[in-house]
């Protein structure tokens, strides 16, 4: 009786060891298993919140683009005011998108140039004169451009860069400059002027001012 008491411990003992690994590979199975979900959970999250931030920064593109093309048509329809009332102010009317406007009255004289480009290409050429006893020169260029370029340039009559300048969608174009003449450089300023305007698919638009006395 004794004998088979120690034989049935030993066969439970024997039991008891082959039932151990196979509770201990269920039991990794488990944790993998719970690993690889917790992983999927948090790989769920990390893209909802990707596709927010992506909303989000979309959101704010399309603000900050909206509010560009609010400013751009306030720029022009500013451009398109101040030329109209600079011409009107000298009693000449306004007609059609551009023109080039040249006022004299007597001793005093000034010239605007101003165009809208939706896309455009091209180049313009044009001249101007200064008379003798001008003592006044000034000159203003404005421009605002959403994608492309204007590149605007004035010579001196002997050919020289008096300015140039590229007006593109980085910033707004602001220019003006007033020189007082001096009797040693009436040679300089004096004469047949050129100015010339291009533009590389641009649109945009810009306004330039020549006024003399």
């Amino acid at each position: 009786m004794k004998y088979n008491s120690s034989c049935f411990y030993i066969i439970m003992a024997i039991c008891l060891m082959g039932a151990l690994p196979v509770a201990t590979a269920q039991n990794k199975e488990a944790a993998i298993e719970k690993q690889n979900q917790e992983q999927a959970e948090l790989f769920k999250q990390q893209q909802v919140e990707e596709m927010k931030a992506r909303k989000e920064m979309l959101e704010l593109q399309k603000q900050k683009q909206m509010e560009m093309e609010r400013q751009y048509a306030d720029q022009a329809r500013d451009l398109e005011r101040q030329a109209r009332e600079s011409v009107r102010s000298a009693g000449v009317a306004v007609s059609g998108d551009y023109a080039p406007y040249f006022i004299g009255q007597e001793n005093q004289s000034q010239l605007t140039l101003r165009k809208s480009f939706k896309e455009t290409t091209n180049t313009s050429r044009g001249q101007f004169d200064v008379e003798p006893g001008v003592r006044h020169f000034r000159c203003m260029i404005s421009g605002s451009v959403k994608s492309g370029e204007i590149m605007i340039g004035i010579e001196y009559p002997d050919g020289k860069v008096f300015k140039e300048l590229t007006i593109n969608s980085s910033a707004d174009i602001n220019f003006s400059q007033s020189i007082s003449i001096k009797e040693a450089d009436l040679k300089k300023y004096t004469g047949t002027w050129n100015y010339m305007i291009k533009a590389e698919k641009a649109e945009g638009n810009y306004m330039v001012q020549i006024m003399t006395n």
